[in-house]
């Protein structure tokens, strides 16, 4: 038994040792690196060859809208239309009451009747050397006189008739027969919805970027279809009221889809500068003023704030805030802080 536990402490203190050689092996590759020095990737942006695009809400206008209204006064004698009724160029659509025109032009007509009569018979004495030609140059003067008051009245005759100054469509009736009426009280409205027009507003920023000729596409809540519509006008001056440029699309609508004051979502691509990069998206950072990267530049990490647009499940457009030569931090974005050293080394491309 003695001749056993000093076999048994032998091979205890052979383990023990052992065991220690193999944990100094281990830790021994293990060197620490220099304080405050980063090793991570870096990136070059490239060129970018996406189409910026932007949104906004438009608004459905009548390619034509008018209020029928009379150039005279006096009470509505007659309606020709009824609401929502077509009608075309030309057509009648309201009658004043003209009663008092009319016996006015007869009473003319009969005065011109007569005046002529005398000046016929005058001219036959003026043949005969009878008369003096200044009764006759008189009488034919009077004549004369009453025609121009006859082609007034009925000037004003035609006044209290309302023609369709175009084809269109009869909006809500606002009066009614027997109403009286002053020069310029409106009766109802008259729409021409077919073609329409299709109105938005591109923010000041945005000026030069999107031009006439140019394609968007839109969608309404009445359809699960996108709809395509070139603008045809930009405004040569902002808009007052929220310091935008008017942008206008004509369009067909023959099916009658889209009505005025209807609400519509326009997307529009913005024309591409030629100066926007791409860099992946690990590459950006979120903070409170927007967006921003971090480039190295002679072994040393700089934030820059960076304007986005465009992104894709990999890449983000840059619009501004780098250039092509930066050299964009990708990997060890996380423990990176303005003024830290870093090793970098370009990142291979995949």
């Amino acid at each position: 038994m003695m001749k056993i536990i000093p076999l048994l402490l032998t091979g205890l203190l052979v383990l023990t040792f052992t065991s220690c050689g193999k944990e100094e092996k281990a830790a021994a590759p293990a060197t620490p690196a220099a304080p405050g020095l980063l090793v991570a990737e870096v990136i070059l942006p490239e060129k970018s060859n996406l189409q910026q695009q932007s949104t906004s809400t438009g608004t459905f206008v009548a390619e034509d809208q008018v209020m029928i209204a009379a150039e005279t006064s006096g009470y509505l004698k007659r309606l020709y239309f009824r609401e929502g009724a077509y009608k075309r160029k030309g057509d009648l659509l309201a009658k004043i009451n003209d009663a008092e025109l009319q016996a006015r032009k007869q009473k003319l007509t009969i005065e011109l009747e007569y005046a002529r009569t005398e000046l016929a018979r005058a001219e036959k004495l003026g043949e005969l050397q009878a008369i003096r030609t200044e009764e006759v140059d008189r009488l034919r003067n009077a004549a004369r006189v009453i025609e121009a008051d006859i082609a007034v009245i009925d000037a004003q005759i035609a006044k209290t008739n309302v023609y369709a100054p175009f084809s269109g469509r009869i909006g809500l009736k606002i009066l009614s027969e027997g109403a009286y009426l002053s020069p310029g009280t409106g009766v109802a409205e008259l729409l021409r919805l077919d073609p329409i027009k299709l109105e938005f507003f591109v923010p000041e920023k945005l000026a030069g970027s999107v031009t006439a000729g140019d394609e968007v596409t839109f969608t309404i809540p009445a359809s699960k279809d996108t709809f395509r519509a070139e603008i045809y006008l930009v405004s040569p001056t902002l808009d007052a009221d929220n310091r935008s440029l008017r942008m206008r699309c004509r369009l067909t609508n023959r099916q009658g889809l889209f009505l005025p004051g209807g609400y519509a979502e326009v997307q529009y691509d913005l024309q591409n500068q030629g100066n926007s990069l791409l860099v992946p998206a690990e590459a950006i950072i979120p903070v409170l003023e927007g967006q921003k990267v971090l480039v190295v530049a002679n072994g040393v990490v700089s934030s820059r704030p960076v304007e986005v647009g465009v992104r894709t499940p990999e890449a983000v457009q840059i619009l501004g805030g780098i250039t092509e030569r930066d050299s964009v931090l990708v990997t060890g974005i996380l423990g990176a802080t303005d003024g830290m050293k870093v090793k970098a080394k370009l990142k291979e491309a995949r």
